[in-house]
């Protein structure tokens, strides 16, 4: 069953996806991408419901939506970014490793959509789209981090960076914990092996910017953790 449903995504998932990419940088050629999104949003749900894979959103507290938030989830699979953009509540744009935006067409679809390219091996460069990154969230949009910075071996929730803490101290946002659960499941770091799963975004408490700004990183850090590995089912 694994091994067909594994030649299932990457043909059919793979090439829906590719098309979408195509049809999607073709577009925002044209429009801007805060009009495009609700259509790009309900295409990638199709694309999820293709492959057989249920996405289900709990919300534990209510949000507020005429502030913007950092969302916070933990990092598990290459599938992570696009369950994001299809499935978080409202639109968001992510700080995503440059390298990605040297992929062929995923990389101009990256840009095309707002995302922020972060050299994680400079920390000049670093600094730089932590204040691209801060405007944004002050201005637009809520955005996306992962904060463990790269994906899990073994399912669990690893180290915090300092990074996406020092962001939401800077734009004054409050943080959105957010449990994904089942990702692990579907697809896994260093694996290109799909396995059907039921998938489950747990949005937690929100950290308000008030307590953001009160909390020293570490503590921040610990606070953030804590809350996340309550919001993931590990199964």
């Amino acid at each position: 069953m694994k091994y067909l449903y594994t030649i299932y995504t990457w043909l059919i998932g793979g090439l829906y996806f590719f098309v979408l990419m195509l049809f999607s940088i073709f577009v925002l050629a044209f429009i801007p991408t805060k009009k495009y999104i609700p259509v790009f949003r309900f295409f990638l749900r199709v694309m999820f419901t293709i492959l057989f894979v249920k996405v289900k959103r709990e919300y534990l507290y209510p949000l507020d939506f005429s502030q913007h938030y950092l969302y916070m989830p933990n990092h598990v699979s290459l599938l992570d970014a696009p369950i994001c953009s299809a499935y978080m509540p409202e639109f968001i744009t992510a700080l995503e490793a440059s390298e990605h935006f040297k992929w062929p067409f995923y990389g101009l679809l990256a840009k095309l959509y707002g995302n922020i390219p972060i050299d994680r091996k400079s920390i000049k460069n670093s600094v730089k789209s932590l204040q691209i990154a801060q405007k944004v969230l002050v201005e637009s949009n809520s955005m996306v981090v992962f904060p463990e910075g790269s994906r899990t071996k073994d399912g669990s929730i690893g180290c915090f960076k300092r990074m996406p803490f020092q962001l939401a101290k800077d734009a004054n946002v409050g943080i959105v914990p957010v449990g994904m659960s089942g990702v692990f499941t579907l697809n896994r770091k260093n694996s290109l092996f799909f396995k059907p799963s039921k998938i489950k975004l747990k949005f937690g408490e929100p950290i308000p910017a008030e307590k953001v700004a009160k909390m020293s990183h570490q503590e921040l850090m610990e606070y953030t953790q804590n809350q996340l590995k309550n919001l993931v089912e590990f199964n």
